[in-house]
């Protein structure tokens, strides 16, 4: 019986290839827009770890964008090499139908391809400078090596009028703006090929690409593997397998290795942690609330006063390095002291000006007499910045004084100090909440929003 199902079974599945492969010899295709191309080249050889220019003039060199003919079949060159990137599949590497009739399967095909080229323990090609992958430079061997490792494309042997690639740097060029230096002709050898245990210096005008790095803190996912590696050190001994189904974190990276990028990566699912590189992953979100405080100094601060619903945020920018205005000091510190307005309305002269968000907590502020307008003008002036002295005032206004203030600050720009701030200053630096550096509290910079959160939680701790 169980023969019988299995032959059952069998049959069905290879009717099904049977009719896949007729409906794609029947079907119809057409080529989409070159622009459309470009995007899908661009978004697979940037997670790749190919600066995207590279893989789209390879693709123009090879196809001039086209994956169907006229007619809607597949586009086959006569030596049978595939589709947009003219993938040769002598090896078997891919599956025939889809290099064929799936445009984004040629397109992660071509990077693969090319990727193998790159890779000097499949193809052992000559090395250029550090081979960081990010250096338009240093891909010249594997762009060469993209259309065969021939002696043809020695520009010294003068067996093309244009090896393929100075016509993919040409290209780049003409087409994308892209100016890429070639390894001077003079340092390859009159006849044949390069050593492939040669060692080139990067030439001194490079260029950088655009390949995705990834941040600590970010959330990703294993991209065009089903299964990989973690290593306990870049290009390091195994810890651990991995599978496309696991959600992994990044810890630390990137770190230059041998031509890759790599980066430690946590495996909640198996408690694991280990060394991938990132051409195999892909962003799918992140631990932090917003998108560009991972490498910054304050990530911490912005991380806890979101937990306390101080700040909001949906994976958007938060903008730590950006000044700070004074509306947007409201918001943070009514939040923080739990404030709530009572039913005022806001009688400032510019109070129109007040983001409708802000409302609420300038009225609360206001109240609170930790931030009013300014006396002549009546007005609040609510997109202002905050500079460091007056950031002193209004968080002495929220905690209070001290009544031990008898004591000289030392600060060597003690001179631009207001006589209204120096109070203020004195009392924020004994409780721990501000201070200097290098010997100088810098009154009359702008606050930007990191130290804005870093204030504020201190306050909160001291409160």
């Amino acid at each position: 019986m169980f023969k019988k199902v299995l032959a059952s079974v069998l049959c069905m599945v290879v009717l099904l290839l049977v009719s896949y492969k007729g409906a794609n010899a029947s079907a119809s295709y057409s080529n989409p827009s070159r622009a459309e191309l470009e995007k899908k080249i661009e978004e697979v050889a940037r997670k790749r770890g190919i600066p995207s220019v590279i893989l789209k003039t390879i693709a123009r060199v090879e196809s001039v964008f086209k994956q169907f003919n006229n007619d809607g079949s597949a586009f086959v060159s006569r030596g049978g090499s595939i589709g947009l990137m003219q993938i040769h599949n002598n090896y078997g590497w891919f599956d025939n139908e889809k290099l064929k009739y799936d445009i984004d399967y040629n397109i992660e095909a071509g990077a693969d391809v090319l990727l193998s080229k790159w890779n000097t323990a499949v193809e052992k090609l000559p090395q250029i400078g550090d081979m960081n992958p990010n250096v338009l430079e240093n891909w010249y061997f594997a762009i060469w090596a993209y259309n065969g490792w021939s002696k043809s494309n020695n520009p010294n042997t003068g067996l093309k009028k244009q090896t393929y690639q100075d016509l993919v740097y040409s290209i780049a060029q003409k087409e994308y703006g892209q100016k890429i230096t070639p390894i001077d002709k003079s340092l390859l050898p009159k006849q044949g090929l390069p050593s492939k245990s040669s060692k080139f210096d990067t030439p001194k005008e490079f260029h950088y690409g655009d390949i995705l790095f990834y941040s600590e803190g970010d959330v990703v996912k294993l991209d065009g593997r089903n299964y990989s590696i973690l290593k306990d050190a870049p290009n390091g001994s195994d810890v651990a397998e991995i599978t496309n189904l696991m959600e992994l974190q990044v810890l630390e990276g990137p770190v230059l290795n041998d031509g890759y990028f790599w980066y430690k990566l946590r495996a909640k699912d198996i408690n694991k942690e280990g060394w991938l590189v990132g051409n195999w992953i892909s962003k799918t979100g992140s631990i932090y609330p917003f998108s560009d405080i991972s490498r910054t100094w304050s990530k911490d601060y912005v991380m806890k006063l979101h937990e306390m619903s101080i700040v909001s945020g949906d994976g958007k920018n938060f903008n730590p390095n950006d000044q700070i205005t004074r509306q947007e000091m409201c918001v943070m510190l009514s939040r923080a002291l739990k404030l709530e307005p009572m039913d005022n309305d806001l009688e400032y002269a510019d109070a129109s000006e007040i983001d409708e968000w802000a409302t609420r907590h300038v009225i609360a502020i206001t109240e609170a007499d930790i931030m009013v307008g300014h006396d002549e003008t009546n007005e609040f002036k609510p997109n202002e910045h905050i500079t460091r002295e007056e950031a002193a005032i209004i968080i002495s206004r929220a905690i209070g004084y001290d009544d031990n203030l008898d004591f000289q600050i030392e600060y060597t720009d003690i001179s631009h100090i207001s006589n209204e701030a120096l109070a203020a200053i004195k009392n924020v630096q004994v409780k721990g909440i501000m201070n200097g550096s290098n010997g100088q509290f810098r009154p009359n910079d702008y606050l930007t929003r990191g130290e804005a959160c870093k204030l504020i939680f201190d306050m909160i701790n001291m409160m």
